[in-house]
């Protein structure tokens, strides 16, 4: 049972027309860490009934709270027909850092999916950091015009550390004239080599 905030009182605030209200009672879930309010925020995205913004906000409040109890559900809801659920399932599983979520991630990546969503997923597959996002967000970094997209294909890269990334990274940095995208792509060269020293000394 949610005995610490009544499950009426998290319906009614998640649905404020405030967002500020909203936000705030987030925060305060999110600093409660009950997990019985984890359980109860997961229930609410398994109804199809739901408002959307109690979507939405049991979602921010379950990424901040980084339960990984929740992957299952927040990969579920990469499926739900509101895309501000969407993103926000999206965030939640990068700061989960779960790589349970990576195939679908990488499925958003290659599908027709609204922007923002997409450079959401390539964000969030920078923060869980699994090697095998590699080859498609480089294949995505070569093909996309959305530069949002770009930014984060180029963090996310310099993120999984992979020289294999280096021949593009260094392409753009070289020749694009898109001053943010060459000092993203200059820090991602950065943290490449940086990996690739502390592997040096290690095997040395």
């Amino acid at each position: 049972m949610v005995d610490i905030i009544e499950t009426e009182e998290i319906l009614t605030g998640l649905q404020d027309s405030n967002p500020n209200k909203r936000n705030e009672l987030i925060d305060k879930l999110t600093q409660l860490r009950n997990s019985d309010i984890v359980t109860y925020l997961i229930s609410l995205l398994k109804q199809d009934v739901i408002h959307w913004q109690v979507k939405e906000g049991a979602c921010k409040a379950l990424g901040r709270i980084g339960d990984k109890s929740a992957t299952e559900a927040l990969i579920a809801s990469l499926d739900d027909d509101n895309e501000i659920v969407r993103y926000q399932a999206v965030n939640a599983l990068g700061k989960l850092g779960d790589k349970r979520a990576v195939p679908k991630l990488l499925s958003i990546l290659q599908k027709k999916e609204e922007q923002l969503v997409r450079s959401e997923a390539v964000k969030a597959l920078g923060m869980i950091g699994d090697p095998s996002a590699l080859k498609i967000v480089l294949n995505i970094l070569k093909k996309e015009e959305d530069r949002f997209i770009k930014y984060h294909s180029v963090t996310t890269l310099g993120k999984l550390g992979d020289k294999r990334a280096l021949k593009e990274l260094q392409k753009i940095a070289k020749t694009s004239t898109d001053d943010r995208l060459v000092l993203r792509a200059l820090e991602a060269i950065e943290n490449i080599e940086k990996r690739m020293n502390k592997l040096k000394v290690v095997a040395g």
